[in-house]
């Protein structure tokens, strides 16, 4: 792991996108990399955990992992989250890569990853949100 800090105070420029799913609890990948883990209270979802790391890219991803997704729907683990604009320009698999390398976990680890169609969507939403601020401004 090379240069990962923990950051606190973030604001996604777009959204945050997923770009995987991990099996592995974030408590236990907090433990091992030395993070701290927030926990909060999101409206219709309950309790979540959480964190957000700055790789060496500068980019801000988000480990978040619901409660109700892993007493329900047999998720093992946290969603790792980008901004929507970087998914767009890159896709999804050299984030993953890069996020996977920038902390040293292993392809094992991943559960679900988001389909190459995700970079469309994420392009489609990316103009939408900025003709949106542009009509609201």
């Amino acid at each position: 792991m090379t240069n990962v800090v923990q950051v606190y105070d973030y604001r996604f420029a777009t959204t945050d996108w997923p770009i995987m799913r991990l099996q592995v609890r974030i408590s236990e990948i907090a433990q091992s990399l030395g993070f701290e883990i927030e926990s909060w209270e999101e409206d219709g979802l309950g309790q979540a955990h959480g964190m957000l790391l700055k790789l060496p890219t500068g980019r801000v991803v988000l480990f978040r992992e619901f409660q109700h997704g892993i007493n329900h729907f047999g998720e093992k683990g946290p969603h790792v989250c980008i901004d929507a604009a970087v998914v767009a320009e890159f896709g999804v698999e050299p984030l993953i890569e890069e996020v996977l390398t920038s902390l040293g976990l292993s392809e094992q680890i991943v559960d679900w990853r988001n389909s190459s169609e995700a970079q469309e969507a994420a392009i489609d939403f990316v103009k939408y949100a900025t003709a949106y601020k542009k009509r609201n401004e």
